[in-house]
């Protein structure tokens, strides 16, 4: 950790055209499993310093999600990004103060984060990338080379129901990784951080995220999004994005155990990849015959 401090002090001084004994690191922020985020101080001013975790650019393209933070710097829905490194993926941005809203009672904010997410999905951008769910699924799993046979025949379904029902719906712009803890809330004005895996997708798909740690929670949201309570139909279509999520993050987990990263880190990747393929097939039960 103390080789990492100096790293960021010394890339943030270069950054920031200022001496290495201005930059202070305030603290480490909570947040993903992936990376390492600082929250950095210079001359009093505050910053944010991602380093990307061990093998975390496998599972993000970094041209392509730099490309979408200049996109979307109009929206004023994130931080202003100063530096970008697309091979590595070091990332320097404004610090945002506020609390995140996993912290906070998610219903105080549900109508704020309606307005700010449909401002997302009804923007237009050149030249965005599609999350590719298939292709990414495959990706992923070719890390892993895991996949039982529970897995294998819960994605087979989702495919044949993906191919017939919604391969062709209209996609938007999408932070595609809408869980509550990449939510800020700073003075009631909603903030969306970590944009790696952006991109066009349906909407439903940005929904279904929020309910990550919750799926009820997901479900308030859609009813709000819609301005109506949703349909049957309308639920279980975030249920179907909401069982590829936990596929794909089973994926993820399958592949942080296999290189050991848990114990580095101090966290079960494999029971976390157990529980992400309980909640697929407990949410499978309302769409599928198991």
């Amino acid at each position: 950790m103390k080789n990492l401090i100096e790293e960021i002090i010394n890339k943030t001084s270069l950054v920031l055209n200022c001496k290495p004994e201005e930059v202070k690191i305030i603290k480490k922020l909570k947040g993903g499993l992936s990376n390492d985020t600082f929250h950095v101080q210079v001359k009093k001013r505050s910053f944010t310093f991602r380093r990307i975790g061990q093998d975390g650019n496998l599972f993000v393209d970094r041209e392509i999600e730099f490309q979408n933070i200049k996109s979307i710097d109009k929206l004023n829905l994130s931080s202003k990004v100063f530096y970008f490194d697309t091979e590595t993926g070091d990332k320097i941005q404004d610090f945002i103060e506020g609390k995140s809203l996993d912290e906070l009672n998610f219903n105080d904010y549900v109508s704020e984060i309606s307005k700010s997410l449909k401002k997302i999905h009804q923007s237009k951008h050149a030249n965005i990338n599609d999350y590719g769910l298939i292709n990414r699924l495959k990706l992923y799993e070719s890390y892993t080379n895991q996949r039982t046979p529970n897995y294998q025949k819960i994605k087979a379904l989702w495919l044949d129901l993906y191919k017939k029902n919604y391969q062709f719906n209209e996609k938007v712009f999408c932070h595609n990784d809408l869980q509550q803890s990449n939510i800020i809330v700073d003075d009631n004005k909603i903030f969306f951080i970590d944009w790696e895996y952006s991109g066009y997708n349906e909407f439903y798909y940005d929904i279904a995220s929020f309910g990550n740690l919750d799926f009820r929670h997901a479900l308030v949201l859609l009813d709000n999004y819609l301005g109506r309570e949703s349909t049957p139909e309308e639920k279980n279509h975030l249920r179907f994005y909401r069982i590829y999520q936990t596929l794909q993050w089973h994926q993820v987990a399958l592949y942080k155990n296999k290189i050991g990263l848990g114990e580095k880190i101090g966290v079960d990747f494999k029971s976390l990849a157990i529980n992400f393929l309980k909640i697929a097939e407990s949410l499978s039960e309302y769409l599928f015959e198991l």
